[in-house]
């Protein structure tokens, strides 16, 4: 892979871009938005992703909500469909509660 001079990581511009709790928030809730629209969970998942890897390791942040680095992959990935209470504990741990509007 080449590398450019002056260039950052996709994950390094997420996070300069989202640097504040109020714009994670507004990204997650718009990339949930887009999945009650279409029903695809992947560009939630993805948004979920980068922000977990803008507070944490994905190891690190496995620990802190109790499952395995794997099954936080299984998830992102959309392997695997976590329970409401398995996304209830990530969003905590992020901030953020679900919430019916």
């Amino acid at each position: 892979m080449t590398e450019y001079k002056n260039s950052i990581s996709m994950n390094d511009a997420f996070c300069i871009t989202f640097d504040n709790q109020e714009d994670l928030k507004e990204y997650l809730s718009y990339a949930f938005e887009q999945y009650l629209e279409d029903g695809d969970f992947n560009v939630f998942y993805r948004a979920l992703e980068l922000v977990i890897k803008s507070r944490d390791t994905m190891q690190g942040f496995a620990d802190k909500v109790d499952l395995s680095k794997m099954g936080l992959y299984n998830i992102i990935k959309g392997k695997k469909e976590p329970k409401i209470t398995t996304l209830a504990k990530i969003l905590k741990e992020l901030g953020l509660t679900l919430k019916v509007a």
